[in-house]
């Protein structure tokens, strides 16, 4: 059957990567009467070949990146608002993109995006040594339990194939954690956590919730209907 298949040129068509924001803009995507509100901020970011790719990551594991993050512990266990916050960074071959989010009652929404702008504009400015050697130690243990698996070790050599790692990255990656130092985190905070400069896109009642964002200070919010 496979031999009467004809062979065609196909050509994949360019795809125009956004760019990042100049400045951040509200958008609120109206759900009359929702009980809740997710919260969606972010922007453009890094690639998996990017060579801050994993630098990034480490850094980005104190703010959103376990649960004991700092916008889980504020929002989850301080406020009560959600049942969980998480930051992180998406890549693929081409750029990925840094997000924040998370769902909470639609009465604090406002404190909510206010919060995760706060922690992600204090975060720049730099952690506690403490902070930094926790980070260190939870990723070195829990790096070593990643390739215990068959399903883990293939994975891995998929990554090593899409992306075109090094055969042994997993190793670089291991003294990337181990060598970031307060400098290089803070480096890496202000260069890829930048708050003033993101899309913040809010899901959730707008009769209720969407004049009280002007608060945050970046104008009106933009309402879009689905």
């Amino acid at each position: 059957m496979t031999s009467k298949w004809q062979a065609k040129e196909v050509t994949f068509p360019e795809y125009q990567l956004p760019a990042k924001p100049e400045k951040s803009e509200i958008y609120f995507v109206d759900v009359p009467g929702a009980k809740q509100s997710v919260i969606n901020i972010g922007a453009p970011a890094l690639s998996r070949q990017d060579a801050d790719y994993f630098p990034a990551f480490v850094m980005n594991y104190q703010l959103g990146g376990s649960f004991n993050g700092k916008v889980n512990i504020v929002l989850r266990e301080e406020k009560g608002f959600t049942y969980g916050a998480r930051t992180g960074f998406t890549a693929y071959k081409i750029p990925g993109y840094f997000s924040a989010s998370s769902s909470v009652r639609s009465t604090a929404t406002l404190e909510s995006v206010n919060i995760f702008k706060s922690l992600m504009e204090g975060y720049r400015e730099g952690i506690a040594p403490e902070d930094l050697d926790f980070t260190k130690n939870a990723l070195i243990k829990s790096y070593l339990r990643q390739f215990e698996t068959l399903g883990a070790l293939i994975n891995m050599l998929q990554d090593i194939n899409v992306y075109g790692l090094p055969v042994d990255y997993v190793k670089n990656e291991e003294n990337i954690i181990k060598n970031m130092t307060l400098d290089s985190h803070k480096e890496m905070a202000q260069k890829y956590i930048t708050p003033d400069k993101m899309f913040y896109v809010i899901a959730g009642d707008a009769a209720t919730q969407a004049k009280e964002l002007k608060k945050v200070g970046f104008g009106e919010p933009i309402i879009l209907k689905y």
